[in-house]
């Protein structure tokens, strides 16, 4: 018997070409983006999944209680580690600092600027990766051991094994030898931990003057509690931990006036769960926005119910054509189970085609997606068993319920009724068609709009004015083979002829994210008058004004005629002037900060961090130490192709073995937003499938719908009615469908997407501008789909419409 159903359904399907058609392109592209986009999902639930220790891993943060604000701070000083380890034996099992930096590394005739993780001891008894060569109990017992990643393993040492060579390093202070003891894997790319080439944090530079300082805060810091430990619990323990060694700093608070949290705590010692590190948006590790995998999820959904709809509708107006087929089964005997199954079986068919023809399509495409959205996916993520045992479920209900009700509403036909043929015109004008039609296009619109409000935002943080010059200010990363100051120097020296190029400076900080992928920030807290006083720190480099293009509005920049300038001289922004009382008077005034600092001027406000933040507390200075991490030119900007070759020739004239990877500021800048424009990539498509999957649905339906109303046509034509009077009336009805859509659409978008802004402090208004540009191209979307039809059908001879039916 199912044989003989399936039998039955191939050749009903063979017999209407045009609708299986029209159902396998919409289910085909829609489970497609829907594959893609669960894959998406699931690659962001998947992040540190592999850690065995993942439920007993906490980051440590900080929560300052500001009367302004709540901040919170996972830069930790170095004695924490040491006196938490000390004083909680019992219940913390192990613990790592992790500091990020850079090195360059000496084999023989090899030279590699490489990334490096300084960690502690414990790093491999914490976090999961395996390795390949070497022990992990041993890997990093003895200060002057390596870890090298696979990676640089192979470029190193090519097939041979390392263990026990000696290689040359230089974290920017000399070069020392390290014996390597232990290849690690790369990380995989949804690990939060980066887990590059490996030495002990005792190694890096300054650490034995830092030790034991509590206000110098440089890096993250892991625990793993023992086993049974509630980390809540553990958390107010940490109470008397934090009044104990942080005495000095709540002192500092409480006399500038700070009253602490409900519970009267300036300063409180957190732990996040590891398993919130990737989403967590304040303290976690380049956190992902925690609603993203469920937009992705909800979108799919979407797609899928768009594509659906279009199923049941055409189903249904398919069904009319063969009542007499449903009533003369029903007459033979054909019990209603029976006609359930007949049409499923069709629906399950043509389920399945597509499903299968997506699947096919996805391993083509997601090499496509990958680079389109710097993804990572895998169509190997299909086969673990959790996620096909997801898939599988999920096609089976959608194919129940999307096949199953319109085989349910026909199974439900009267056989008197359908043999009379009163069904046509009893159930056609049922409110069913029109209500899926008008949620089809309300998502449609929804997601149109939404679309239009994320590229005006992306739009707003490209564009914005920054305060500085970032359309003709190249940077230049200086690397860890080179010293900063001899490069800077080595620049103006070389470039001091040249017509196109107008200053040059350094700084140790870049602005936004350059080719070397790297981002640092250093905070410095000091106390002045009696006042608590926090400001970002930058150390600079003489012209640096002049060459960013700031704005002085008090005092002077940085002057070579004044020698006090390289060594007590600073520069403030507006928003620490404004921390230090105003603008007023400060000029002259000495700083308690870096040993003394004098304030020479004051800047405009400019964005040195992305607009995701507001303009905090800046203050520019001379720090040698600190070094030169970013060599900054200013150009004409007439051929910037040409300054960049000629600086690029520079380099390698100076540094030959070293990598040149300069960007503009506006490249760079543009760098701090690629997730929104990922984001947008994606509802720019989901937006022109689902309006293309409405499309598709509307038009099948019209002609259906338009077939129906063929006599009437020919009657309105004898008696008159022009094409325009004919298409206008035909168009009327799917026309007023969608102006429903846009009045239910307009709402919700507003209220969803200002949701989403709320989070960026500079952002664009929901503009009724938008909703009426989305809503007017639904509207003409939906107009001419059902016109084609509706002109087709009005041109046809009259004597032809009256003798169809």
């Amino acid at each position: 018997m199912i044989k003989n159903y399936f039998k039955i359904a191939w050749r009903n399907i063979k017999n209407d070409k045009m609708f299986f058609g029209i159902n396998m392109l919409g289910l085909t592209v829609a489970f497609l983006v829907a594959i893609v986009l669960f894959l998406s999902a699931h690659f962001e639930f998947s992040y540190d999944n592999f850690q065995a220790n993942k439920e007993q891993l906490y980051k440590v943060y900080h929560k300052i209680n500001r009367p302004e604000k709540t901040e919170l701070s996972t830069a930790m000083p170095y004695p924490n580690q040491p006196a938490l380890k000390a004083e909680f034996s019992d219940e913390i099992k192990y613990t790592s600092r992790i500091l990020d930096g850079g090195m360059y590394l000496e084999k023989g005739d090899k030279h590699f600027d490489l990334d490096v993780n300084f960690v502690d001891e414990d790093y491999f008894e914490m976090f999961s990766f395996d390795m390949l060569k070497g022990s992990k109990k041993s890997a990093l017992s003895q200060l002057n051991n390596i870890v090298l990643t696979q990676e640089t393993a192979k470029s190193v040492f090519g097939e041979a094994n390392p263990i026990g060579e000696t290689v040359m390093v230089n974290f920017g202070a000399g070069s020392v030898p390290f014996t390597v003891n232990g290849v690690t894997q790369n990380a995989p790319e949804n690990s939060s931990i980066e887990n590059q080439n490996l030495v002990r944090i005792e190694t890096y530079p300054g650490y034995k003057a830092e030790k034991d300082n509590w206000n110098s805060k440089n890096h993250d810091l892991y625990i793993q509690l023992a086993k049974g430990i509630n980390y809540t619990d553990f958390e107010k323990r940490l109470k008397p931990f934090t009044e104990k060694y942080y005495q000095e700093d709540i002192s500092f608070a409480k006399e500038s006036g700070y009253a602490g949290d409900k519970n009267g705590d300036i300063i409180t010692t957190n732990l996040l769960p590891f398993s919130e590190v990737h989403f967590d948006q304040e303290v976690g590790n380049h956190p992902t926005d925690p609603y993203y995998p469920y937009i992705l999820l909800a979108i799919a959904f979407l797609v899928i119910l768009i594509s659906s709809i279009n199923f049941i509708n055409l189903s249904i107006a398919k069904a009319f054509k063969r009542s007499k087929e449903v009533g003369m089964r029903k007459a033979l005997g054909a019990t209603r189970k029976q006609l359930i199954w007949q049409f499923w079986s069709e629906a399950l068919i043509t389920y399945s085609m597509a499903f299968l023809l997506a699947l096919a399509a996805a391993l083509v495409l997601i090499p496509e997606v990958n680079a389109l959205l710097n993804g990572h996916l895998a169509f190997n993520q299909l086969l673990q068993a959790s996620v096909l045992i997801t898939v599988l479920l999920s096609f089976v209900l959608i194919t129940a319920l999307a096949g199953g009700y319109p085989a349910l509403m026909v199974s439900k036909f009267e056989t008197v009724a359908v043999l009379k043929g009163k069904v046509k015109s009893s159930m056609i004008k049922g409110g069913l068609r029109n209500s899926l039609i008008v949620v089809q296009f309300t998502i449609s619109i929804g997601l149109i709009a939404a679309t239009f409000v994320i590229w005006n935002q992306i739009n707003h943080l490209q564009n914005k004015p920054l305060g500085f010059d970032k359309e003709h200010v190249i940077s230049i990363p200086v690397g860890n083979s080179i010293d900063g100051y001899n490069l800077l120097n080595y620049y103006r020296n070389a470039l001091a002829g040249e017509s196109q190029i107008q200053s040059i400076s350094g700084s140790d900080g870049n602005l936004g994210i350059g080719k070397d992928n790297s981002s640092m920030s250093s905070i410095f807290g000091f106390t002045q008058e009696d006042k608590n006083i926090q400001t970002n720190g930058l150390n600079v480099d003489f012209d640096y004004i002049e060459t960013m293009g700031l704005d002085l509005i008090a005092g002077r920049g940085f002057d070579r005629k004044y020698a006090t300038d390289s060594s007590e001289a600073c520069i403030i922004n507006e928003a620490m002037a404004k921390q230090l009382g105003g603008i007023e008077g400060l000029v002259g005034k000495r700083l308690d900060l870096d040993e003394g600092k004098t304030i020479i001027g004051i800047v405009k406000d400019y964005h040195f961090e992305s607009l995701h933040k507001t303009v905090e507390p800046l203050t520019l200075f001379f720090n040698k130490p600190f070094g030169i991490s970013y060599v900054l030119v200013r150009t004409l900007g007439d051929s910037p192709a040409k300054t960049m070759k000629l600086l690029e020739e520079k380099h390698q004239a100076y540094a030959p073995q070293a990598q040149f990877q300069a960007s503009f500021l506006n490249e760079n800048t543009n760098n701090q937003y690629k997730k929104e424009q990922k984001f947008a990539k994606i509802f720019v498509t989901a937006a022109s499938i689902a309006i293309l999957l409405s499309s598709i649905g509307l038009f099948a339906i019209a002609l259906m719908v338009i077939k129906n109303r063929t006599k009437e046509i020919g009657v309105r034509k004898v008696l008159g009615a022009d094409t325009h009077t004919l298409v206008s009336l035909m168009s009327k009805d799917f026309l007023v469908l969608v102006v429903v859509a846009i009045c239910i659409a307009s709402p919700i978008v507003y209220y969803t997407m200002n949701s989403w802004l709320e989070k960026f402090p500079y952002r664009v208004d929901v503009d009724w501008k938008v909703l009426t540009l989305s809503g007017l191209m639904a509207i003409l979307i939906a107009f001419f789909t059902v016109a084609f039809h509706a002109v087709k059908a009005a041109n046809m001879n009259p004597v032809k419409s009256l003798k169809s039916e």
